[in-house]
């Protein structure tokens, strides 16, 4: 079942679902609730002429990843430029949180204006897992003929909408994504042995 925006603000005060910081009302359709794009972007660099990187999807760490990317800052004005064919990443500005407790999961769909300009916005992997807690890393490519900007902690890029889960998870999430801080994850607390969700 998914949440009404009714249903959305009621999880929140009863502590099954954390945004921080809340969103306005205005975010909040009848369905889904707007978030805003952060202060941290991240871009893949260039390869030398000539050479490309080959990367085996099946053995790939994302964390391993990471010294292939570099941070982009955003200018004077708190704007990010997403050129035509671009393909930066970048964290919401809300940090979510659906203890397992709460029966809550989510998903992370991008909307509708800048999908109808040629942006693409977190086109894969949109399951916000029982029990996640941290930031969402959305990636964006530019599909369209126009070069984007995006406003850091303004710019509304993605809509997240709420279900409920049949019942508890019996297992803890376990994720390199977990309370994640940059676009790459990170590793697991030492002795931390959870396992993933099935």
């Amino acid at each position: 079942m998914i949440l009404s925006n009714a249903d959305i603000q009621a999880a929140m005060r009863d502590g099954r679902l954390l945004i921080d910081p809340a969103p306005p009302l205005s975010h909040y359709s009848t369905s889904s609730v707007d978030l805003r794009i952060g202060h941290q972007f991240w871009r893949w660099k260039r390869q030398s002429s000539g050479v490309s990187l080959t990367i085996n999807c099946s053995l790939a760490s994302v964390p391993d990843l990471v010294r292939y990317s570099e941070e982009v800052t955003p200018d004077d004005d708190g704007l990010v430029t997403v050129p035509r064919e671009g393909f930066p990443l970048g964290r919401t500005l809300e940090r979510i949180e659906l203890p397992p407790e709460g029966l809550l999961a989510a998903r992370v769909e991008g909307r509708g204006s800048p999908a109808r300009l040629g942006l693409g916005v977190h086109i894969t992997a949109p399951t916000i897992h029982s029990g996640f807690a941290g930031p969402i890393v959305l990636d964006f490519k530019n599909h369209g003929p126009h070069t984007f900007q995006l406003e850091a902690g303004k710019t509304c890029v993605c809509q997240l909408i709420i279900e409920t889960i049949s019942s508890a998870p019996t297992v803890e999430l376990d994720t390199v994504f977990q309370k994640q801080n940059g676009a790459f994850g990170g590793e697991r607390p030492v002795g931390d042995r959870s396992r993933r969700r099935s």
